[in-house]
């Protein structure tokens, strides 16, 4: 990206070229005025299409889709937290979900999406059956929730499958902002250890940022006996004890320095903090979480 030369430079969020990671780094400052001059890739207005430009096999049942803005130049204008949705005409009917993107805010050119190919998902297999060149509308962003840094001193993360998407988005947002002090520990469970999406890039948060992020793993059960010996994590479902072990609580009710943030499943949100309302509201808070002494204060359901 250059030098800073004798225009000087500012600390900035920047996000080159498909495949590459978020870097918080001192940036020149017409660098700066690019990206600030980049036009949006998204509208959260209405649809776009967007071509599919890459498809990278990430596991058994999971891809990670690259789909190219018609501009190289634009950005992709999401905040920490938020989501897109997709729209695509399936046999007929018109079929609409949402999706998180695990690109970073400012992305410039095109926008990743890690996106698992569930039997009984009717978008999920459309997208797995896209071909590199084929088109999906997206519209977006939309905010889900809005971070501030430092606003809170302790995050507890708890993700179930592909609910680790939003999470991530998060957990980059802090750890990649060298002025957040906030602490995020995050349990992440899957059905078996192949299931654990982004394992790898959770694992080096982890290694390189140890007194801000903590990640622990659990699975419903170990399929391959050769695994049994070498996985350091839990098997088993979450439950009462395991919050308690590997999440931060609440010291009163009312904790404000504490925000539980849920992801996941039907089962698992019930499990959890119960799900949200049918019109996509927080809506009362049941499960675990209340048991263990949390409020509507301090959870957050995506």
């Amino acid at each position: 990206m250059g030098t800073a030369a004798a225009v000087g430079s500012v600390g900035y969020l920047l996000y080159f070229g498909p495949g590459q990671r978020a870097k918080f780094q001192s940036v020149p400052v017409t660098n700066v005025a690019q990206l600030r001059a980049a036009p949006d890739a998204l509208d959260s207005n209405a649809f776009r299409a967007f071509k599919l430009s890459n498809v990278t096999k990430y596991n058994h049942n999971t891809n990670i889709f690259t789909f190219a803005f018609d501009d190289p130049k634009a950005k992709f204008n999401g905040k920490t937290a938020s989501c897109v949705v997709f729209k695509a005409n399936i046999n007929g009917k018109e079929v609409i979900r949402p999706y998180t993107p695990t690109s970073r805010p400012n992305t410039i050119g095109h926008l990743d999406f890690v996106i698992k190919n569930y039997p009984n998902g009717t978008m999920s297999k459309h997208v797995h059956e896209m071909k590199v060149g084929d088109t999906i509308e997206i519209k977006g962003p939309i905010p889900k929730y809005p971070y501030e840094a430092n606003k809170v001193e302790r995050i507890g993360l708890v993700a179930g499958g592909t609910g680790i998407t939003p999470m991530v988005q998060m957990i980059e947002e802090i750890l990649l902002n060298p002025d957040d002090k906030t602490k995020v520990t995050l349990l992440f469970a899957n059905t078996s250890i192949d299931d654990i999406l982004l394992k790898k890039e959770l694992d080096k948060y982890a290694q390189k940022y140890p007194d801000r992020f903590k990640v622990f793993y659990t699975v419903d059960k170990i399929v391959d006996s050769k695994d049994k010996s070498s996985w350091k994590g839990d098997v088993g479902y979450i439950d009462e004890n395991m919050l308690k072990k590997y999440l931060p609580m609440p010291s009163k009710t009312d904790d404000e320095s504490l925000l539980m943030m849920v992801c996941g499943p039907p089962g698992f949100m019930k499990l959890l903090s119960g799900e949200k309302t049918k019109d996509f509201k927080q809506g009362e808070l049941t499960g675990l979480l209340k048991k263990l002494g949390f409020t509507e204060k301090n959870v957050f359901k995506f």
